[in-house]
């Protein structure tokens, strides 16, 4: 499939893609008046789909009354929901909310490369990329 195509030009194509896309999500949460460690609280959330807050202040290199207070503003912003692990009262349980998941999600498409980018292909290279990133994502259905 990319027998024409070097390596360096595909992984200087995919840095270059994958930069803009970057820049614009990052922009999109600044917007939305998030810091840095709390887009990389969400997004690790978002991966794990529920996580402990301790895990959240290994993440941030932070101990753990600062993970606290972190994931405590993440759920007065209505972003994340906060409940207690059933076999350990003492355990908080970190899970995206159902507003903390649509904030990720429009932050796809609102970003401005990708909605460049998208519109500007046809139908047909639209699917080959959809492809491509199913194939990536390791899930080649639809």
């Amino acid at each position: 499939m990319f027998a024409s195509h070097s390596h360096s030009q595909i992984n200087h194509g995919f840095e270059s893609v994958l930069g803009q896309i970057i820049q614009g999500f990052m922009q999109y949460m600044k917007e939305q008046g998030l810091t840095m460690p709390q887009v990389h609280a969400l997004m690790y959330i978002f991966h794990a789909g529920e996580c402990q807050v301790s895990e959240i202040g290994t993440l941030a290199d932070a101990s753990v009354a600062a993970a606290s207070q972190m994931a405590e503003r993440l759920v007065q912003q209505g972003l994340v929901e906060r409940k207690e692990d059933p076999s350990n009262r003492r355990i908080k349980k970190l899970s995206l909310s159902e507003k903390g998941r649509k904030l990720i999600m429009d932050s796809f498409s609102a970003n401005p490369f990708l909605k460049d980018k998208l519109a500007s292909l046809s139908p047909e290279e639209r699917n080959a990329v959809h492809a491509a990133f199913s194939i990536l994502a390791g899930s080649r259905g639809h």
